[in-house]
């Protein structure tokens, strides 16, 4: 068997076990925890897979920096390559109202709950104040409505939970310090509380203690950013995508940032002269309001101009490019 087809076989098992992990999450003690090594172990599998099969890419995202394939459905203008991956949480960025109408909810209703019980989330970015309106994100179906608009989600993170377990285990372990000699068994118990104290230290010094086995949940990129990303649930969100969501805005704070004429891109969608951005997917309707990506105002009101090239005359293969390389550099000298 092959060093690829091993990796390949490899991956298969740990998303076997991981799948075993997650129909038993509800019975098993500290699942996330659980979840969170096996995505370690697949996250090391995958990486030296994608070692083994990598081929350049010429182009990047200018949103994720995640590399763009011919074959990807992305869209490239002036300066921005925007990968579909990103060109879907653009998307998934809508007027409250719009998000009433998915799921036949009472007018009104998303545009309370952003001003009190969603409001935590703010500092997330997806719900944000745009002008007047507020913008949420998809997800929110999904992490809060469908789940009967419980907090749960929002209220604790699972390395939270686990901290303040921990606290739990140490407060209890001071207690039975205080009264061992007078407590039947309490040796057997500080034995126990010190292994679980031991055990959920070393998680958390696990999770925090370097780069995360985390992967953003919206373009599917392994998170190398310092710090912990944002954790709601099982959704993940790293610190790019969340700009991205930022960037999309209405049209009213458009024109307020950037110091265009009030009512000026809503003249030019009816005179169809941004229909390019409509097809490109940076442009929509959302209720009864238009929504943009910054980068449409960028490269359309300020006519970027690109100035960096792309070399595609490197290899594919890493034998060959590592030749092509040592080539060049060689030529670079006798010049």
């Amino acid at each position: 068997m092959s060093l690829i087809d091993n990796s390949q076989q490899k991956i298969f098992m740990l998303n076997q076990k991981k799948e075993e992990i997650l129909a038993l999450k509800h019975e098993l003690p500290d699942a996330p925890y659980h979840i969170f090594s096996i995505n370690a172990m697949i996250r090391d599998a995958e990486l030296r897979y994608e070692k083994l099969k990598t081929s350049y890419s010429p182009l990047k995202c200018t949103q994720c920096l995640g590399p763009i394939k011919e074959s990807d459905h992305s869209v490239t203008f002036g300066i921005h390559n925007i990968c579909y991956r990103c060109l879907k949480t653009i998307s998934q960025v809508m007027n409250t109202k719009e998000m009433e109408e998915r799921r036949s909810m009472k007018v009104g209703t998303v545009k309370t709950d952003c001003n009190n019980i969603l409001h935590s989330l703010k500092d997330t970015s997806l719900i944000r104040k745009s002008g007047k309106c507020w913008l949420v994100h998809e997800v929110l179906l999904e992490l809060f409505y469908d789940a009967g608009r419980s907090k749960k989600h929002f209220e604790l993170t699972w390395i939270e939970e686990m901290e303040k377990h921990l606290q739990l285990l140490q407060t209890q372990h001071r207690i039975i310090s205080d009264i061992k000699d007078s407590l039947v068994g309490s040796t057997w118990q500080m034995f126990s509380l010190d292994a679980q104290i031991r055990d959920y230290e070393n998680r958390l010094s696990i999770i925090k203690g370097g780069t995360h086995p985390f992967r953003c949940s919206q373009c599917n990129g392994w998170i190398k950013e310092p710090g912990l990303p944002i954790l709601l649930g099982h959704f993940t969100l790293c610190k790019r995508c969340k700009h991205t969501i930022e960037q999309v805005i209405t049209t009213s704070e458009a024109e307020t940032r950037h110091a265009l004429t009030p009512g000026q891109i809503r003249k030019d969608i009816h005179r169809d002269q941004l229909g390019r951005y409509m097809e490109m997917g940076l442009l929509r309707q959302s209720g009864s309001i238009w929504l943009l990506h910054e980068s449409v105002i960028q490269h359309h009101y300020f006519k970027e101009k690109k100035t960096t090239s792309v070399v595609t005359d490197i290899p594919q293969s890493l034998l060959d490019r590592s030749a092509a390389v040592f080539q060049r550099n060689q030529e670079e000298r006798k010049s």
